[in-house]
């Protein structure tokens, strides 16, 4: 029997949410939820997580860590006077989520966020026994 390394402990965007997303959008179905794009990177002392959420500002973005998840929330304030009307919309802010799974590897307490030019950048330390050690050579008498 084969053990399998599961390879993306972070990632949790599903493909047929993604598909659902992509043709509610396609049908002009304007409550969808948005759910935006996200890189993420794994560094020797830690994980980074980058959402581009472009027209968000960062009051309008929440980031927790709860039960094993970091959960992202972004909720836009809807503004339009009172007196104008859209005649045509193309493109528009929309709430979202996303959820990643976090290893038991990394140090909660240390997770930082930053947010500049539409990038959101969440940087997740590793605790200090699993960051990759150098290989150490051993002298055989």
């Amino acid at each position: 029997m084969n053990l399998l390394r599961f390879s993306k402990p972070l990632a949790s965007h599903t493909f047929s949410e993604g598909m659902l997303n992509q043709m509610l959008r396609e049908l002009g179905n304007e409550n969808c939820v948005s759910v935006p794009r996200a890189n993420v990177l794994e560094g020797k002392d830690d994980f980074k997580i980058e959402l581009s959420v472009p027209g968000f500002i960062k009051e309008q973005i929440s980031v927790q860590f709860q039960e094993g998840q970091l959960i992202i929330k972004g909720s836009p304030a809807e503004k339009q006077a009172e007196n104008e009307r859209y005649l045509i919309r193309e493109f528009g802010l929309r709430s979202f989520i996303r959820r990643f799974s976090i290893p038991d590897t990394v140090d909660t307490e240390l997770i930082s966020a930053a947010f500049s030019n539409g990038i959101l950048t969440i940087i997740i330390p590793k605790k200090g026994e699993a960051i990759e050690k150098e290989p150490k050579d051993i002298i055989v008498n």
